[in-house]
């Protein structure tokens, strides 16, 4: 079992690596000088997690604008700085991390509008692109949502697996979708798989707030079968509910006692934990010394 975290761990290591700047101040010099700056962070943050034992990680987008009509192309920008991107490939595959990325809210595949749709696919192209670049193993995914409903759930998954199977191959094999807390649970997620076999990331936290009824077990056991060999081990995500927040935030450092009655619970089955909790590494080493407890790390 592999566990993980997303972005940064500025609080540990001070550097970000995912620096941007305004559109209005874009030139292939401001560029390359915060690209070069978010990839020296990405590969100090990986030597950070592989001291702690933390080797599942998201790569937050390190690229400003990469999918803007003005951006360079990414194609010349991988080979630009394709000795540290080398560097950053052979530290993951020599230390065999698992690795993800996740596009932003906006990368929306069902959208009824056909520039929507095609922003999205813009940004899927970057995080396939840079995954095929390093080498990566088809288990290093790219993480979406289904996306908005549109007034016509059965409509709006349609038009989902339609454009699915638009795209090119490279990005069909990396993409892994998971199930929210607003639209689509594990059971639309499940139908979906069906027809273009994209694999589910289990949500934890989204699943405690929206679903048919399924236990926790049994979502994850659902889940875990629609992960071939190639994808790896499932995905599973992993928060809790900040208190006296609004239903749905995340919380914004581990609950020790709900992850530990988690790890517990879940002895039968295998994957990988990515924490979606705001303090980032500080919980993912909290959540390597219960999984070192159990011996399952």
């Amino acid at each position: 079992m592999k566990i993980g975290y997303v972005g940064s761990a500025f609080s540990s290591i001070s550097c970000k690596p995912d620096r941007g700047f305004q559109l209005k101040s874009y030139s292939k010099e401001k560029l390359y000088s915060i690209v070069d700056s978010n990839l020296q962070c990405i590969l100090k943050t990986l030597k950070f997690n592989l001291k702690n034992k933390i080797t599942f990680y998201r790569i937050a987008d390190f690229i400003p604008f990469a999918s803007h009509p003005t951006s360079l192309p990414l194609e010349s920008i991988f080979q630009d700085f394709s000795p540290l991107i080398k560097e950053i490939a052979l530290f993951i595959l020599r230390n065999e991390f698992r690795i993800s990325m996740h596009p932003g809210q906006y990368t929306i595949l069902n959208s009824p509008k056909n520039d929507v749709v095609e922003k999205a696919i813009k940004e899927l192209e970057y995080d396939t692109l840079f995954m095929d670049f390093m080498g990566l193993n088809r288990d290093a995914k790219v993480q979406i949502h289904v996306g908005g409903v549109y007034g016509n759930k059965e409509k709006a998954i349609d038009r989902f697996i339609k454009n699915f199977h638009l795209l090119p191959k490279n990005i069909q094999s990396r993409l892994a979708m998971e199930n929210d807390d607003i639209s689509y649970d594990l059971d639309d997620c499940l139908l979906i798989n069906q027809e273009t076999g994209i694999p589910v990331i289990f949500d934890v936290f989204h699943h405690s707030i929206k679903n048919r009824g399924e236990t926790l077990i049994e979502g994850i056991k659902r889940s875990i079968k629609t992960w071939k060999d190639h994808d790896g081990k499932l995905m599973l995500d992993w928060s809790s509910q900040e208190p006296e927040m609004k239903i749905g935030r995340h919380a914004d450092t581990l609950n020790e006692i709900e992850f530990e009655e988690f790890i517990t619970r879940t002895m039968e089955s295998d994957f990988d934990i990515l924490l979606e909790v705001r303090d980032k590494e500080r919980s993912a080493i909290k959540a390597v010394q219960i999984l070192e407890k159990y011996g399952r790390i």
